[in-house]
C-alpha cells in the first residue's frame, strides 16, 4: 500500500485525492492546508506542510499549491524521503526548476509534472497515428483558449505574478507541452506578446514558438470573456491532414485526411471514430487555383492521384472526413487522465526500469519556452 499526502486542499487538491483514492493500494492519508475549515474530518490533517512532511508513513507527496511555493515543498519532500507529483508548472523560474531537479537526481526519488493531457485518450490516439506516418509531416498547431474569469477575483493569486508567474507560466504550459506529443524537435526561436487591464491585470497572452523542424505554434490565452462563451481549440495542420480538437479536456474532434495506399482503416483506431465523408482520390477536384490556370496533372491510375508534398510526390487514393470523441463527460476523461498520470508516476516508483511518460525535464524545457514568450512579451518599449 503506498500513502499519499496532499499539500493544498482546495477544489482541485480534493479533486486529486478523488483520483488517488479510486487506485488499487493506493490510499490517501493526510492532507495540509493553511485553511482550517478544508479539515476533511476523516483522514489526518495540518495546517502547516512542513508538518505533513514529518509524517513517516507517507511515502508520496502531491503538491497543490499556488506555483511560487512548488520549489520549496519539492526540495524539502524529497529531502524527508517522499517521491513527489507536482501540479504544472514545476516552478515560475528555471532556476527553481532545475534546483527540483538536482534534488530528484541527488536523493534519487521519482517526481513528475501533472501533465496529465498527454494522457487524454484523444490525444493518445493522434499523437500514435501522426508517428505512424498516416497524416505525414506536421507543420502547424494553433491553441485558441477563450477561458471566465468569473471565479477569480481581482485579489485572486492567479492574477499576481510573482506568485503565478503569469498566464503563460501557470497556465499556458499545459499546451506548450502538450505540442511535444505531436512535434518532433527543439525550439528554435519564441516570442511573446501579452494585454493588460486598466488595473494592471493581464488577461490575454500569445505565444508563437518556431521549431527547428519548421513546425510553427502558436498559443493563445484569454481570461476575460463570460462563461458561457469559454472554449478551447487544438488545431494540427499536417502535410496530409488537418485536425481540430474542442475543449482544454479534448473531448471531441474532426479529423479530414489525404489517405495513401493502405493508411484508410488505421483512423478507426481512434476514439469514437465516425466517418462523415469519403471521396475517391480520382473524383476530387483541386481547387487552389481558379479556372484557366492549368490542368492539375494526375496519375494515370484509375485508382490514384499523385500529389506533391513539399519534395514528395505521393499516391492518393482516398479523401476521409471524421469525427472522433472521447466516451464519457468532461469530469470523466479529466479523472481518467489523472488516474493515468498517476499510475504510470506509481509504476515508476515500483519499478525502476520504466521510464515514466512525464518527467521533470518536460517540465523544465514547457517553462523554459513560457519564459521566453513572457520575457520578450515585456520588453520595455515592446
Amino acid at each position: 500500500m503506498d500513502n499519499v499526502g496532499i499539500i493544498g486542499y482546495g477544489g482541485f487538491g480534493q479533486f486529486l485525492r478523488q483520483a488517488w483514492d479510486g487506485l488499487e493500494d493506493v490510499q490517501v492519508r493526510a492532507v495540509a492546508d493553511q485553511d482550517s475549515k478544508r479539515d476533511p474530518g476523516d483522514i489526518r490533517f495540518y495546517t502547516s506542510w512542513r508538518e505533513l512532511l514529518l509524517d513517516r508513513e507517507l511515502e508520496i507527496v502531491s503538491i497543490v499549491t499556488p506555483p511560487n511555493a512548488h520549489t520549496e515543498i519539492a526540495c524539502t519532500a524529497m529531502e524527508h524521503g517522499k517521491h513527489v507529483l507536482i501540479e504544472k508548472p514545476l516552478a515560475t523560474t528555471l532556476a527553481d526548476a532545475e534546483r527540483i531537479i538536482d534534488v530528484r537526481d541527488q536523493t534519487g526519488l521519482q517526481a513528475t509534472v501533472d501533465y496529465m493531457q498527454r494522457f487524454n485518450p484523444l490525444v493518445l490516439g493522434i499523437e500514435k497515428l501522426a508517428k505512424e506516418g498516416i497524416f505525414g509531416s506536421l507543420r502547424r498547431m494553433v491553441v485558441e483558449n477563450y477561458a471566465a474569469d468569473d471565479s477569480l477575483s481581482r485579489e485572486h493569486w492567479f492574477w499576481d505574478r510573482s506568485i503565478s508567474g503569469g498566464i503563460l507560466v501557470e497556465h499556458a504550459v499545459h499546451f506548450i507541452d502538450l505540442a511535444e506529443c505531436f512535434i518532433d524537435g527543439e525550439p528554435m526561436s519564441v516570442t511573446g506578446s501579452a494585454h493588460r487591464r486598466a488595473d494592471g491585470r493581464e488577461d490575454q497572452v500569445l505565444a508563437t514558438v518556431m521549431y527547428e523542424n519548421g513546425v510553427m505554434a502558436s498559443h493563445y490565452h484569454d481570461f476575460s470573456r463570460p462563461g458561457f462563451f469559454e472554449r478551447t481549440s487544438i488545431r494540427l495542420v499536417f502535410s496530409l491532414a488537418e485536425i481540430e480538437m474542442a475543449g482544454w479536456i479534448p473531448l471531441s474532434g474532426r479529423l479530414s485526411c489525404l489517405c495513401t495506399p493502405g493508411s484508410t482503416a488505421a483512423l478507426s483506431q481512434l476514439p469514437g471514430w465516425k466517418e462523415v465523408l469519403r471521396s475517391k482520390a480520382q473524383d476530387m477536384e483541386d481547387v487552389s487555383r481558379p479556372e484557366g490556370w492549368g490542368e492539375v496533372k494526375q496519375s494515370d491510375k484509375d485508382s490514384q492521384v499523385v500529389i506533391r508534398v513539399g519534395e514528395q510526390a505521393l499516391p492518393i487514393e482516398t479523401m476521409l472526413v471524421g469525427d472522433f470523441s472521447a466516451d464519457g463527460t468532461k469530469a470523466d476523461i479529466y479523472l481518467a487522465s489523472l488516474r493515468a498520470l498517476q499510475s504510470d508516476f506509481l509504476m515508476s516508483i515500483r519499478n525502476s526500469d520504466h521510464r515514466p511518460r512525464v518527467r521533470l525535464e518536460d517540465g523544465l524545457k514547457s517553462l523554459k519556452i513560457a519564459l521566453m514568450a513572457d520575457q520578450w512579451a515585456h520588453k520595455p518599449n515592446h
